[in-house]
């Protein structure tokens, strides 16, 4: 008995059907792959990075072939970035495009590797993210006004930047206008790079910073605490110095030793520990104490926010120096 060929409504109805079976094995094999990367994306924007670590460890395990797609390459890559990985710079070298060379100068400048830094802003070029790169590191060496001269320079196309890059050079525009004292540009550009990440942990840092400098010691504590419980943190020689003042500002001997022994594993943290011990003598009333180990801060070599608070601390034992001779002339004419 022979069979009867289908008609072409039954072989088209087939055809849907087999063709919607396959879709839906793939939408159950594919899917959780899909939603977990989403995850992955949605977690390294929000700089939740113990959630970006967990959702990398989940794509290790299960995620096959799909861990060799450069975007789980790149978040592997900004991960180590953010954690501060020791063997990163490797990496980082057998890339030559842009973004992946600006990451390098960033861990250059973390490690204070000065020549390092110098050499990729010249393989970044004239670039924007090459001037950013210069700006960046004229504020690393001291020289607010010219890294501001350089961030705000009008022939560049900085809205090219990422918005990564974008928050970063508006928080160095910040962290210059601190140094030179433009205390509404400061605000400014905070606010800016903040409403461009609110997330970005340099943005809490850098609102720490503009706490200390207002004397709002209740709020600088608070934020510092928000901070130190960020775990996954690399240290810095600027937060640990900004850590410090803040100890001996709350009578904390131990936060204080703990700061202290890790700011001597950083670079220039010799010269740091002259002036934060320099702020202690100055905060039990030793003025000439302070004074000469602020003095011998300022030669050892700081980075540029350290150097323009040890000249303001300066500049106030001068003063407090000079009145108390006035006073004492005073005392000695009654």
């Amino acid at each position: 008995m022979t069979k009867r060929p289908l008609k072409r409504g039954q072989r088209r109805r087939r055809q849907s059907t087999f063709l919607l079976l396959v879709s839906i094995i793939l939408l159950l094999i594919v899917g959780p792959f899909a939603w977990r990367m989403e995850r992955l994306r949605q977690a390294e924007n929000a700089y939740d990075v113990p959630k970006v670590k967990a959702e990398l460890q989940w794509l290790e395990v299960h995620g096959g072939f799909l861990t060799k797609l450069g975007l789980i390459k790149d978040a592997t890559l900004w991960l180590e970035l953010n954690i501060g990985s020791t063997d990163l710079e490797s990496k980082l070298a057998v890339y030559h495009d842009e973004k992946h060379q600006f990451w390098l100068l960033l861990l250059d400048m973390q490690a204070g590797k000065m020549t390092e830094a110098q050499k990729v802003i010249g393989e970044l070029g004239n670039t924007p993210a090459g001037e950013l790169g210069r700006g960046l590191l004229s504020l690393v060496k001291g020289n607010a006004e010219e890294s501001r001269r350089l961030l705000t320079k009008t022939d560049v196309g900085w809205e090219t930047l990422s918005r990564h890059e974008q928050t970063l050079r508006h928080l160095t525009l910040a962290q210059a206008s601190m140094i030179l004292g433009d205390h509404p540009s400061t605000q400014s550009e905070f606010q800016v790079a903040q409403s461009l990440e609110p997330q970005n942990p340099a943005c809490l840092s850098m609102e720490m910073d503009i706490a200390i400098e207002e004397g709002q010691w209740t709020k600088a504590l608070e934020l510092s605490n928000t901070i130190d419980s960020q775990t996954w943190r690399p240290k810095t020689t600027l937060f640990e110095t900004k850590r410090a003042v803040l100890a001996i500002r709350e009578d904390n001997l131990q936060k204080l030793t703990d700061t202290l022994s890790t700011l001597k594993e950083l670079p220039r943290g010799e010269a740091t520990i002259y002036y934060v011990n320099g702020i202690q003598a100055l905060h039990k009333g030793q003025l000439q104490e302070g004074k000469n180990l602020l003095e011998r801060a300022l030669k050892s070599g700081l980075d540029a926010g350290v150097e323009a608070d040890v000249q303001k601390a300066l500049e106030q034992v001068a003063e407090r120096q000079k009145a108390d001779k006035v006073l004492q002339s005073v005392v000695a004419k009654t």
